[in-house]
């Protein structure tokens, strides 16, 4: 299958597929590679790196100690562009 839904994007990571939508909803994430069919966001597999990436700049994944002290000291208008 080249495609999945909200749901199970987020099951490999643990987190609750809404975390995934509000990305879309806030325009953290493309809505136009992940159209919305039937109800259903279909996000591409290739697309699932992009995704993780900015879970992880949003606090909502592990990072690295690196990137966790990088968000600690971002300015305050990047770390609310996150839901």
């Amino acid at each position: 299958m080249d495609h999945v839904t909200v749901s199970e994007a987020a099951r490999p990571w643990g987190i609750p597929p809404r975390l995934i939508s509000d990305l879309f909803y806030s325009r953290r994430l493309d809505d136009k590679r992940c159209p919305i069919v039937a109800g259903r966001r279909l996000i591409p597999r290739s697309y699932l790196p992009e995704i993780e990436r900015v879970l992880r700049e949003c606090g909502h994944l592990s990072a690295p100690t690196e990137v966790r002290r990088a968000r600690q000291v971002a300015p305050a208008h990047q770390q609310e562009a996150c839901v």
